[in-house]
């Protein structure tokens, strides 16, 4: 797991706390040896002991994170699995603020869309923005007869249709966008481009130079008006060797571009899906310079092999806002249970 538990104390690691999933600082206890391997291996176990009060106060508000819905007109597993991660986050925070699904909403077609956006009407859920994913290109492996053919790609579709399917059906006029909730910024990136541009992007992010100049520029805002708060940051694909499993392949093109631009941001936070790895068993939190958080994913949850899991699976987070801390809570849908401990994330609001 991502962050240890010693031996009966209260303890804050690297600036994060463990707590448990309704708020309450957590009393500690014997880390698994696995636990303990992943927190040495991350040097995590650095500045450990600090007391801390409890904190039951109500947040200033909640959103949701889930990623890798992987919704298909004809696939009504993954349909029923998003119902159910829907439900279970409503009846957690009925006044969410935002539910953000980051990448992998469809296989690239507009029935899949369709499907999708359909769902989410019959289903009260909080406010919606999207990130693209990689499968949202997957519409150039799809055959005029409508049929997925993932040894050649589709000459009469391209990366450009893509985007513009996925902003249209989103409603976007380009696939990266801001928004303010409660005075906190939200920056939203999307890949802009699949293999048919460029063999060697394979299944990474490619972020344009407008996109990171657009970047910079709202970090840099967000830095001058907003100094002290935490700076929420979407994008489908972690930055290669952060969490655990992104050592096997790049994840984003210009990912030392995006990482010098999130080093120079301590207060961001970034969230990212894509390699459905488990929130529970693999470290999917780790404190850089700036918070990297993975949803995991809704519609297939994959182990430490870089395998699917053996039984159903379906994880997201829940991010609970303070005045002076963020709290990141997992979430296990279909056994509808917390995964402990929760992660809080102290900021110094000015």
């Amino acid at each position: 797991m991502f962050l240890s538990i010693i031996r009966s104390s209260l303890v804050v690691l690297l600036g994060l706390a463990l707590i448990n999933p309704v708020g309450e600082r957590m009393k500690s206890t014997q880390a698994s040896q696995g636990e303990t391997q992943t927190a040495a291996a991350q040097g995590e176990t650095q500045n450990v002991t600090a007391q801390v009060e409890q904190k039951t106060a109500a947040p200033l508000f909640s959103f949701s994170v889930m990623s890798d819905v992987h919704i298909i007109s004809d696939d009504s597993s993954s349909q029923l699995l998003l119902r159910q991660a829907l439900t279970d986050h409503h009846e957690l925070r009925p006044d969410s603020k935002l539910l953000v699904l980051n990448g992998d909403l469809t296989n690239g077609s507009e029935s899949d869309y369709r499907s999708l956006l359909g769902l989410l009407s019959r289903q009260p859920h909080a406010p919606v923005q999207a990130t693209m994913g990689n499968h949202e290109y997957y519409g150039v492996y799809r055959s005029p007869d409508g049929k997925m053919d993932y040894t050649k790609m589709n000459s009469s579709w391209s990366s450009r249709d893509a985007v513009a399917l996925f902003d249209r059906m989103m409603g976007y006029d380009k696939p990266y966008h801001e928004l303010v909730v409660e005075g906190y910024r939200f920056l939203f990136l999307s890949g802009e481009a699949y293999r048919d541009v460029d063999a060697s992007i394979n299944e990474d992010a490619y972020l344009s130079p407008a996109q990171l100049s657009w970047l910079s520029e709202r970090l840099t805002a967000a830095s001058s008006a907003d100094a002290g708060k935490p700076v929420f940051v979407f994008l489908h694909q972690p930055l290669p060797r952060t969490l655990e499993g992104t050592d096997l392949e790049l994840g984003v093109v210009q990912h030392k571009e995006l990482r010098a631009l999130l080093d120079a941001h301590p207060n961001v936070i970034l969230f990212s899906g894509h390699t459905h790895w488990n929130v529970e068993t693999t470290g999917q939190v780790k404190q850089l310079k700036f918070l990297a958080a993975s949803s995991a994913s809704i519609r297939e949850v994959w182990s430490a092999k870089n395998e699917p899991e053996t039984q159903a699976l379906s994880q997201s987070l829940v991010v609970d806002v303070y005045p002076e801390r963020v709290v990141i809570l997992r979430r296990e849908h279909t056994e509808k249970r917390w995964i402990e401990p929760s992660i809080a994330k102290g900021y110094d609001v000015k």
